[in-house]
């Protein structure tokens, strides 16, 4: 099935995603998203992180429907990928990650998927990886209003690599769109760090 699956793909790239893992540090908007997009290419291994349940006005933007309503993220998200795709091993953990257990969970993969809605948590991630040479983070900055392309960028900051416009706040709003294109660009950083690092890059 897996195969079938992805036989618009390259072989070669199937095979290096089929033994890659990638963790997703929240499950709203971005991480949701995210989660499917990695699965949908074939990613052998997803471990998904978050505490919070649906709720109506996730559903704008986030990958939910009003069946998911007051259930955890990370449980849905996971039921929805294995229906979809069931070709990839999730690994859904109902938790708030804190300095207390971000070793742990950093001990799963090598590589991050940053995808927090609050500065502090971002600030606490990005302190944490910052330096880790062994490790990979990728960050969203900026992804509210409806934006420009032209606007959005990638930055990167020794072993971390940021995406979007930088400059953009909540205040102007969360729409799928804009969002939409944050989530898919950090799922391409993270499957051109796989590529690259099993091509020895």
């Amino acid at each position: 099935m897996r195969n079938e699956i992805l036989k618009r793909q390259d072989p070669e790239i199937n095979e290096i995603l089929k033994k890659a893992s990638v963790s997703i540090l929240g499950c709203g908007g971005l991480g949701s998203n995210i989660a499917m997009i990695l699965a949908r290419c074939g990613l052998g291994e997803i471990y998904i992180y978050d505490y919070d349940k649906v709720e109506l006005s996730n559903l704008n933007r986030q990958n939910y429907d009003q069946k998911d309503l007051g259930k955890s993220k990370v449980f849905q998200i996971k039921k929805k990928i294995e229906e979809t795709v069931p070709c990839n091993k999730i690994f859904a953990e109902e938790v708030l990650i804190t300095k207390d257990n971000l070793a742990e969970i950093s001990g799963k993969t090598d590589i991050f998927i940053e995808a927090f809605d609050k500065k502090e948590m971002k600030s606490m991630v990005f302190e944490y990886f910052l330096g880790k040479d062994d490790k990979k983070l990728i960050m969203a900055s900026g992804l509210s209003g409806l934006g420009d392309l032209s606007d959005i960028k990638v930055k990167k900051i020794k072993n971390i690599s940021m995406v979007g416009d930088f400059k953009s706040s909540p205040e102007q709003g969360l729409y799928a769109p804009y969002i939409g294109i944050v989530a898919n660009l950090e799922a391409l950083l993270a499957l051109k760090i796989i590529i690259g690092e099993r091509n020895g890059k």
